[in-house]
């Protein structure tokens, strides 16, 4: 698994990816800057990369992150479920994704933790 950065500016998470083909792509174009939109208990936005499609599942775990190829979204989950099945991609570790509930984020900068 590899671990990634998510930089939402005061908040910094870490979050490990799966080994499926979708989360190795999803590495290989790291840094993303994703402007983000707050759907419920969701943040998403676009990557712009049409990293395909493995394994769509309908619901995601709280602090689960997810591709959708509608839309080529990078999905950050925290309680909400999926519109449409999704490509699990990974985790934050721990809880910190608790700290993501009720705020207004902007946006993301994904980037490899070295």
């Amino acid at each position: 698994m590899k671990t990634i950065l998510l930089d939402f500016n005061d908040l910094k998470l870490k979050a490990r990816l799966f080994n499926t083909e979708i989360a190795k792509k999803f590495y290989e174009n790291l840094p993303y800057h994703v402007k983000l939109i707050s759907w419920g208990e969701e943040l998403y936005g676009p990557i712009g990369h049409d990293l395909g499609q493995e394994n769509p599942v309908p619901v995601i775990p709280p602090g689960g992150i997810a591709y959708s190829r509608q839309g080529t979204y990078i999905c950050i989950f925290f309680g909400q479920t999926p519109a449409w099945p999704v490509d699990h991609i990974g985790n934050i570790t721990g809880d910190g994704w608790k700290k993501l509930t009720g705020k207004n984020i902007p946006s993301v900068i994904i980037s490899k933790k070295e």
